[in-house]
């Protein structure tokens, strides 16, 4: 299909798509939800809604998550139409110069919807947008640091949450723990994934640099790190039945590891155990006492 002669809806498809839309709505749930079962459980779900500069917080976030899509999608465009023909060639529906416009655009409004909440804030995202943007220029390219650092960039905007709310305690901290083991774990399982692509490109990941059978003992031994936030939560009394969510996750997680040890064949199926388990653990947490 001709990009320039593409309808109206074939480009907000294209838009969707080149954002996540599904990831978008997920992250604002996970944020919403975080915001009240960990920061603010003395509040209701109507106060949240009317409380105007959280609603800036939340449109900041998702809008600045979206801007780090664009941009990514901009320099992995040989990568993912390897490893994702048919969901690029979708993207592509939109200009080039449109997406770039729409990202310098979402950064604007990000800082402009932050100055809303307070100078900080807008210092807060400006320093955010920086760091997807130097991800997706420089970093992405360096094995194991473009790990850690997706993996930092996935959970930064919920310590906007932490400066808002001015609330730490330690059930948070082995939660934000626990979250960035998992999160890890799936952006070393995506070099898998995207090990095609990767290759054709040249870009060095763990699995392409020291071996697949090497990659797959960095996620064990991540796995068996996880075990330690896992086993402080459930000694939380306001776990509450979310445990059940970490019982049950831990089975199921450690069938589809050993599956994906044994084959690599099983790898997608892997790779989307664990986007489930992640995407369950944000509703999980209306489970906490």
């Amino acid at each position: 299909m001709n990009r320039a002669k593409s309808s109206l809806p074939v480009q907000i498809f294209s838009f969707f798509a080149l954002v996540r839309v599904q990831n978008i709505l997920l992250i604002g749930m996970a944020f919403f939800l975080t915001a009240k079962y960990f920061f603010a459980p003395g509040k209701s779900f109507w106060d949240l809604f009317n409380d105007h500069k959280f609603i800036a917080l939340l449109l900041a976030t998702t809008i600045s998550i979206a801007s780090g899509y664009i941009i990514n999608a901009f320099y992995d465009i040989k990568k993912d139409m390897i490893n994702r023909p048919e969901k690029t060639i979708l993207e592509q529906q939109l200009s080039q110069k449109k997406r770039l416009n729409l990202y310098f655009l979402f950064n604007f409004l990000v800082v402009g919807i932050a100055w809303f909440i307070s100078w900080r804030a807008a210092l807060f995202f400006s320093f955010y947008i920086f760091l997807i943007w130097i991800y997706s220029h420089k970093f992405q390219t360096i094995p194991v640091l473009n790990n850690i650092w997706l993996t930092v960039l996935s959970i930064f905007p919920f310590f906007g949450i932490f400066l808002y709310f001015k609330r730490f305690n330690t059930f948070i901290f082995w939660h934000a723990v626990f979250l960035f083991f998992i999160l890890l774990i799936k952006n070393v399982l995506k070099d898998f994934v995207n090990l095609k692509g990767d290759v054709v490109e040249g870009k060095q990941t763990i699995p392409i640099l020291y071996g697949e059978r090497m990659a797959k003992h960095v996620v064990l031994l991540i796995s068996l790190l996880t075990i330690i936030p896992v086993y402080k939560l459930l000694h939380f009394e306001y776990i509450g039945n979310m445990k059940y969510y970490f019982y049950l996750s831990m089975v199921l997680y450690a069938t589809g590891f050993t599956f994906f040890y044994v084959s690599n064949k099983y790898t997608h199926w892997f790779y989307l155990l664990v986007k489930i388990l992640l995407a369950v653990g944000v509703f999980a947490v209306i489970l906490i006492k």
